[in-house]
């Protein structure tokens, strides 16, 4: 009698749980196609017939209980159509690294492939550049850029005239500050910089420099400028006096009590001949400088040693360590700059046009955060869900796609975990964008 009962209630609750769910979906069919096709998958994972099968990868991938696995369909989409049930013989449910898993899959996914198939692994990246990708991707990248130009086409009149004074008194006051502070810093980093200055004369000045200079640079000088120098010296030999010269150095010999007389003629010689001469000729001159220049700097040699010689002095880590420690100490661990900076940000002409450039500009900032993260009225953006899900909540962060089997089915009922070829995000979104039909109507 109490086992007919028990049958009875058994099939009672059956029969209840079958008739809601078929409510359910008929309910949900005209509000909500998406809440309707998750009540089909309920009812179908609780009838369907499914598989248990054993899957072998062929080296260790992290795997959690409960991790789902998909099947694309014709249209593109994906349809969840099983489930990982066991990893090595443990039900932890925590992800692991491991070769074993078990899984149970939908008996209809797998009558799809008929020659068999397998497991492509697929994991969320965890940077923050993956991160910054998929919250804020190329075309909203693009609708933000072209949000804010247009925004600041309207208001940078305005906006400028009141922090551009404030900007430039700003600046000024951290020169002026950074100024005052770099002559000691410099001056407590002194041996440093010796030391740095000895290398570089032993190992580039010395080393290099100086035998480009006589083997190279010289014969360019010499050939260019001697000419010049002939033509110029020959003009000026030809206005030279020498008994004038004479004469005034047997006068400075003599006992005569008047001295200096060669000196005085020299001087005369160089501000009314020679200065006149070599200022007549500045424009060859700076010709013959730049022809020089020119031909060193074409030459193969030179711009060999100097390129290697720049690269070396750029990628020197103990340049880099000095330049970084007198940065740090002039600018970032300057309390006289933060004080200064703060007591600027404080004034109240400054907090004035901050706070104008605030209110012309918070609305386009709020239309930027509903664009990135959502509104009331939307929902929150399917990117900053898939941000959510994966990052605070620890969901859709490892899936399997069934493909066809590239080596031939061996039938004893294990499937391979192959590494998929092509990236690609989690297949199943969760936008917010429609509202639950369950929750109550305003």
């Amino acid at each position: 009698m109490k086992q007919r009962h028990l049958i009875i209630g058994i099939v009672f609750w059956l029969a209840a749980v079958a008739l809601g769910l078929f409510l359910l979906r008929t309910e949900l069919e005209a509000q909500s196609s998406s809440v309707s096709a998750l009540t089909s998958d309920v009812q179908r994972w609780m009838t369907g017939k499914k598989s248990k099968l054993k899957s072998l990868g062929a080296h260790e991938f992290q795997i959690a209980l409960h991790d789902p696995i998909f099947l694309s369909l014709n249209d593109g989409s994906f349809k969840q159509v099983g489930v990982v049930t066991n990893l090595n013989g443990t039900d932890k449910r925590d992800a692991m690294f491991t070769k074993i898993a078990e899984v149970q899959i939908y008996s209809d996914a797998i009558a799809s492939f008929p020659d068999g198939f397998q497991l492509e692994h697929h994991t969320t990246p965890m940077s923050l550049d993956w991160v910054v990708k998929t919250m804020i991707p190329v075309e909203r990248q693009k609708e933000i850029a072209a949000l804010i130009s247009d925004e600041w086409r309207l208001q940078r009149a305005e906006v400028m005239e009141k922090l551009r004074p404030v900007i430039r008194e700003g600046l000024q006051t951290a020169l002026d500050t950074v100024e005052a502070e770099l002559p000691k810093v410099l001056r407590s980093h002194r041996e440093e910089f010796h030391a740095l200055g000895d290398r570089y004369q032993a190992e580039i000045l010395k080393a290099e420099i100086i035998p480009l200079v006589r083997e190279e640079i010289l014969p360019i000088v010499e050939e260019v400028a001697v000419p010049v120098a002939t033509e110029v010296g020959k003009s000026l030999w030809k206005r030279v006096s020498l008994w004038s010269f004479t004469w005034r150095y047997v006068y400075d010999k003599s006992p005569l009590p008047k001295k200096n007389a060669v000196k005085e003629e020299f001087q005369r010689f160089l501000d009314e001949e020679a200065l006149p001469e070599l200022r007549s000729r500045s424009d060859q001159f700076i010709e013959m400088t730049e022809t020089i220049v020119k031909r060193a700097m074409e030459n193969s040699k030179v711009k060999e040693v100097l390129k290697r010689n720049v690269k070396r002095v750029i990628e020197d880590e103990e340049i880099r360590q000095l330049v970084w420690m007198v940065v740090k100490e002039t600018v970032v661990e300057n309390e006289t700059l933060r004080s200064a900076l703060e007591a600027h940000m404080k004034d109240q002409e400054t907090r004035a046009a901050v706070k104008l450039a605030g209110n012309r500009l918070e609305p386009v900032v709020r239309e930027i955060g509903d664009m990135i993260f959502g509104s009331r009225e939307t929902g929150i953006t399917p990117e900053f869900s898939r941000i959510l899900r994966s990052q605070i909540l620890t969901k859709d962060r490892r899936w399997f796609v069934m493909k066809p089997a590239q080596t031939e089915f061996d039938g004893d009922g294990t499937v391979a975990i192959v590494d998929a070829q092509t990236p690609m995000i989690y297949p199943m979104a969760f936008g917010g964008t429609d509202q639950s039909p369950l929750t109550p109507q305003d």
